[in-house]
């Protein structure tokens, strides 16, 4: 599941980092804010 989208209301709002192998229902995320604030600037 790592990588996998985060979907709320139709529209990217993150992507799933890690699933804890024991509880597949939790995990970690980051948001696409963070995300985007990685990407460097194109001139």
């Amino acid at each position: 599941m790592s990588g996998s989208p985060i979907l709320q209301k139709g529209k990217i709002i993150g992507a799933v980092t890690h699933v804890l192998v024991n509880s597949p229902e939790k995990g970690y995320g980051i948001f696409i804010e963070n995300m985007l604030g990685e990407v460097p600037a194109v001139d």
